[in-house]
């Protein structure tokens, strides 16, 4: 894990979206999907703060927080996936 605050909470949405990484794959699908969630919050609330000069830094949140989107969701889908074939013999 990246370096962690007194907390040992991450400090940023990429750490956050790399804790959520560890958590799925390690199969804990639902501490994962907090990850992802705190890094999506993590990085909205950092964009927010930004002005028109740090481009460079906002293109990198804006990519960390669809990332995490897109995490969220396949980790929904995987684990609400039902195979309506093996349930009706």
């Amino acid at each position: 894990m990246t370096e962690k605050n007194s907390n040992n909470e991450p400090r940023s949405a990429s750490e956050w979206y790399d804790l959520g990484c560890i958590y799925r794959k390690n199969g804990e699908f639902g501490e994962a999907v907090n990850a992802f969630r705190a890094a999506v919050e993590e990085a909205e609330s950092q964009m927010k703060l930004l002005g028109d000069e740090d481009a460079d830094l906002l293109e990198r949140l804006v990519s960390v927080r669809e990332k995490a989107e897109a995490s969220v969701g396949l980790i929904l889908r995987i684990t609400g996936f039902v195979n309506k074939d093996l349930m009706n013999p």
